[in-house]
């Protein structure tokens, strides 16, 4: 379904190479066996730590579309970056049987995430998220229950339940989405699989910026922006977020 919209994000030529500096791996948590790329810096001493979760158009066991689909998730790859802000990079890969925000999975990222800081010798103070789609759900998801992890997220044409919104105050966040986005709105709506009404970007903005010690910046593209000016399908706001120098700087610049 995913490749018959038009105007879906492409990787560039370049991507493929970036793909190459990931190691692959996976990680044992439970019965779950969670498939994992990673890129280590060489660089030997205590960096930062970046987390990539990709969205529904990735799932399976693989361990390659959730970095060879789009280029949001080497970003942090490339070899500019790594120069400015030399940091680790994990993209774990969402399987089929488990969906981003079931209780089972949020439990095995941060168990994996947790796992990875300690072997990579990471900064702890400084393990940033970031993720579109049924990622920007999961994030949500860890922020909800790990409130204080997290330095910084940036969570892309995401959305999450009502409840226990508050604790989402505690990171500081800066979202993305396009308002025409129709495959997750940026508005309140009721997931198909669920029940409970989901809010997108827009509505959460709206509701955490009302909220004390909250840090909440968020970026959206107005309806007919992305196909008019980009030639983007609305969904695909993850590749403006990749492009935004802004915002990744300003996720690098937050310590816990």
């Amino acid at each position: 379904m995913w490749t018959d919209l038009k105007g879906w994000a492409a990787p560039s030529a370049e991507n493929a190479d970036r793909v190459r500096l990931f190691e692959r791996d996976e990680y044992g948590y439970g019965n779950i066996c969670l498939p994992y790329r990673f890129y280590q810096s060489r660089i030997k001493e205590s960096l930062p730590l970046v987390v990539f979760l990709h969205g529904a158009d990735a799932v399976g066991d693989d361990n390659e579309k959730q970095l060879s689909l789009h280029d949001v998730g080497t970003v942090f790859a490339e070899k500019s970056w790594q120069e400015k802000h030399p940091c680790h990079i994990l993209a774990p890969q969402y399987i089929p049987a488990l969906h981003p925000a079931n209780p089972v999975m949020t439990g095995c990222l941060q168990s994996f995430v947790e796992s990875m800081a300690e072997k990579l010798h990471a900064d702890k103070n400084r393990i940033y998220i970031y993720g579109y789609s049924a990622g920007a759900i999961g994030i949500f998801c860890l922020l909800k229950k790990y409130p204080s992890y997290y330095a910084a997220a940036i969570p892309i044409c995401g959305s999450t339940a009502r409840t226990d919104i508050e604790k989402l105050a505690d990171t500081p966040l800066w979202m993305f989405h396009a308002v025409d986005d129709q495959i997750v709105s940026a508005g309140a709506f009721k997931m198909s699989f669920g029940r409970k009404e989901q809010i997108g970007s827009h509505v959460l903005a709206e509701v955490l910026q009302k909220m004390d010690g909250a840090e909440v910046h968020y970026t959206e593209y107005p309806a007919g922006q992305m196909m008019e000016c980009y030639g983007l399908h609305p969904h695909c706001s993850w590749v403006l977020m990749g492009r935004d120098e802004a915002a990744k700087e300003w996720m690098f610049s937050k310590k816990r």
